[in-house]
């Protein structure tokens, strides 16, 4: 094995030195480096990120969604220096105007005082609602360029939300089974070199994975009711939904042969999406198939992803939302 050198890492002192302004931070952050870096350091999966998206009487540094659930809105507050009361009223304010589920506060250095007011009211909101507090770091290696890097701070703390949720105990027992079971589904699948990043296990029905384009991700399932599980292709792009199915349905043959099963193409000309699924028939309430449903995902939802990848990145979408 080739033995790799060793370099003394260096810290960026003056942020303004990468980023002459906040505003150019805020239009680095919507680039695909900047998407990537919410997802490796905060665990945040995001698509359609704006930049001064307007609320009623304020501009905010993003706006985006979550990846996988366009009602999921995010919003983001970027500030250089060390965090202040105003920023901490801008962020609130735009999350309140947007009716934002999740909050992102960056900053150079977070005051304690702040830290203390988001761990609160990530411990007092709704289990809907996740805030997110980071300090904005970047490093050179000799005279290489600098690599920005996040420290988490704060983030929601899901096993105190989902004690303080106002639930059943039949919803709270469905949610803690969810995340347990996409905790056990991840672990099987990080055993293996993934061509996708996973979002951190939530309490839904679905776990989500972004696939390099606005309006389109991979969803794998878990679906008790129907006795199985699915990993499907979500077509979602706003305004050419039906051209987008139309070109990747054009390709069928060709996809199956490259995963190795037949789909299931679902137009869904009522719906907000279209979908190509690959479904199981595999009950995982049953708790004997746990390892077996572990096991499926692993194998086919990295076929079904990288089946469409590239054709997705390829489609020709309408002359305006192109």
């Amino acid at each position: 094995m080739t033995k790799l050198p060793i370099a003394k890492r260096s810290s960026v002192q003056n942020m303004r030195t990468v980023w002459p302004k906040e505003t150019d931070f805020s239009d680095w952050l919507i680039t695909q480096d900047g998407i990537d870096l919410l997802a490796e350091d905060l665990e945040v999966e995001i698509e359609n990120p704006r930049r001064e998206a307007r609320g009623a009487n304020f501009s905010c540094d993003v706006v985006a969604n979550r990846v996988g659930d366009e009602k999921h809105v995010v919003v983001i507050e970027n500030q250089f220096g060390r965090t202040n009361h105003d920023h901490l009223a801008k962020l609130l304010t735009y999350a309140a105007a947007h009716k934002a589920m999740t909050g992102i506060w960056i900053a150079e250095e977070v005051a304690d005082d702040h830290r203390q007011v988001i761990d609160w009211l990530n411990e007092n909101t709704p289990d809907t609602v996740a805030l997110y507090l980071a300090e904005l770091k970047a490093y050179t290696i000799g005279a290489s360029a600098a690599a920005p890097q996040l420290d988490l701070v704060c983030r929601p703390n899901i096993t105190v939300k989902q004690a303080n949720a106002d639930l059943s105990p039949g919803d709270k027992e469905r949610r803690e089974w969810r995340i347990a079971f996409w905790q056990d589904i991840h672990h099987k699948m990080k055993a293996e070199k993934l061509p996708f990043r996973l979002q951190k296990p939530g309490p839904g029905h679905w776990s989500s994975i972004a696939i390099g384009r606005s309006g389109f991700h991979v969803n794998m399932l878990l679906t008790p009711k129907n006795q199985s599980i699915v990993a499907e292709m979500v077509i979602q792009p706003d305004g050419w939904k039906e051209t987008a199915f139309e070109q990747l349905h054009a390709q069928a043959k060709e996809i199956e042969e490259e995963v190795g099963r037949s789909l299931q193409w679902r137009a869904m000309p009522e719906k907000a999406s279209s979908k190509v699924l690959l479904e199981e028939k595999i009950d995982p309430d049953d708790s004997a198939n746990r390892k077996k449903v572990c096991d499926w995902f692993a194998e086919w939802t990295p076929k079904v992803f990288l089946a469409f990848q590239d054709r997705v990145k390829k489609l020709s979408a309408p002359e305006s939302d192109s």
